[in-house]
């Protein structure tokens, strides 16, 4: 079997958990005999082509080098999508492929590839297809429950603070060129998901694509569980509370700022974004004893993970998913997060404590309440870590993504060779 991943990022270059998750699963699937190909985006400093840990990565996509730029966002959705088409068609070419698995925002090159012969399978995990801004969360206030035209899209951006990775500034908040080609990147997403094979990476969204009319299977993220280990050394003085995640409002990282104030905790936060600045001085202005650090590798996480007393999981909009929770789970740890889209599944009262959402109030007292109860963070750490063993391991993930492959491929070609 021969798989094609098309991504616009993938590692050392990612933006999220799209990425990591991809990496895993393709490695996974070399290891089970699936010949891997990774098309993906070039960047300076990297290999056009690679070969890593039994597959190919082939970086000749051209993106956007800065999503927190308006300009090299207008650059990516004027090159990214023909560049996929371009690629694609390239590679068919010269080797065959039985099934094109796009990962996010690639997916908006399957309208222009729909009639390949080839079956398109998509994973969403995020929400660039089913979102102009990306967040689903509308007027920056809540949880989005429209369906989305351009008149709410302007009405939903104006009072808004960021507009995906870009903060939304007076030069974009009033600028109807631009923000007609977001919604226009917007709607040619939107449009290529009939065309493919969809997988979505929780029940969440799920419902989501459902409720626009296209049917998904779901499979969640995958986990190099062996990576993660259960540490039951006490590490620093104080309890250490970590942050993994981009530095931008919907995160949530202002939220556990506030949360920690006058706390006796060590609070260390992974991440880069438009609200850096902002958190160093409010760290600063306030005495916070927490600290900033730039992102790491993905192979550096599970010694943080282990050096950690709690893992805190703040976003203010509703994760697809919830990756964090489950990294935490497979290194023991107890993690809070909040009570929105695809975290509500993997955090549960046994692996951790889910709280309102920008509500620094229930955070600080979940934080505490977990500081004050060794016997429950203990509960919490076994248990953790055997539902993600149960549940979120590579071959076991690997395993049902390999059947869907086998039961679409060969429904194609049965289609194929119809008279």
């Amino acid at each position: 079997m021969k798989i094609l991943f098309v991504s616009e990022y993938y590692p050392p270059k990612t933006m999220g958990g799209g990425e990591i998750n991809l990496e895993v699963l393709a490695t996974a699937l070399t290891k089970r005999g699936v010949e891997v190909s990774v098309l993906t985006s070039y960047f300076p400093g990297l290999e056009e082509t690679e070969m890593k840990k039994g597959l190919t990565i082939l970086r000749n996509l051209k993106t956007g080098n800065n999503p927190s730029s308006v300009i090299e966002n207008i650059k990516r959705s004027l090159f990214f999508s023909q560049s996929i088409v371009r690629e694609v068609k390239n590679i068919l070419n010269k080797q065959e492929i039985d099934a094109i698995h796009f990962i996010g925002t690639s997916i908006i090159a399957a309208n222009a590839l729909k009639n390949l012969r080839v079956p398109l399978f998509a994973t969403i995990e995020s929400y660039p297809a089913l979102c102009p801004k990306g967040d689903r969360i509308f007027r920056g206030k809540k949880e989005c429950k429209r369906e989305c035209s351009f008149a709410n899209f302007l009405s939903c951006q104006a009072s808004s603070r960021d507009i995906g990775k870009m903060k939304n500034e007076w030069y974009l908040k009033y600028n109807f060129p631009v923000l007609s080609y977001i919604y226009h990147y917007y709607s040619q997403l939107h449009k290529s998901l009939p065309q493919c094979n969809l997988i979505a990476i929780s029940e969440y969204v799920q419902r989501l694509l459902k409720q626009q009319g296209n049917d998904s299977i779901v499979i969640p993220n995958a986990l190099p569980i062996n990576k993660f280990k259960v540490d039951k050394e006490k590490k620093s003085k104080y309890p250490k509370i970590i942050y993994f995640g981009s530095l931008i409002r919907s995160k949530g990282p202002q939220v556990l700022l506030e949360a920690i104030e006058g706390l006796n905790v060590k609070c260390e936060l992974y991440g880069e974004g438009v609200l850096q600045k902002e958190l160093e001085q409010k760290i600063q202005q306030r005495k916070l004893s927490a600290k900033i650090f730039a992102p790491v590798p993905y192979d550096e996480i599970p010694s943080l993970y282990a050096q950690a007393d709690i893992v805190v999981f703040p976003s203010v909009w509703p994760e697809p998913f919830g990756r964090i929770a489950i990294e935490a789970m497979a290194a023991g740890k107890p993690v809070v997060g909040s009570a929105i889209g695809g975290i509500k599944e993997t955090i549960t009262k046994e692996t951790g404590i889910l709280v309102e959402p920008g509500n620094s109030q229930q955070l600080r007292e979940a934080i505490m309440m977990l500081i004050h109860n060794p016997t429950l963070r203990k509960t919490m750490e076994k248990t953790g870590r055997g539902i993600a063993e149960k549940n979120y391991t590579e071959d076991k993930v690997v395993e049902r993504l390999i059947a869907v492959y086998k039961t679409k491929i060969n429904s194609s070609f049965s289609n194929l060779n119809r008279p």
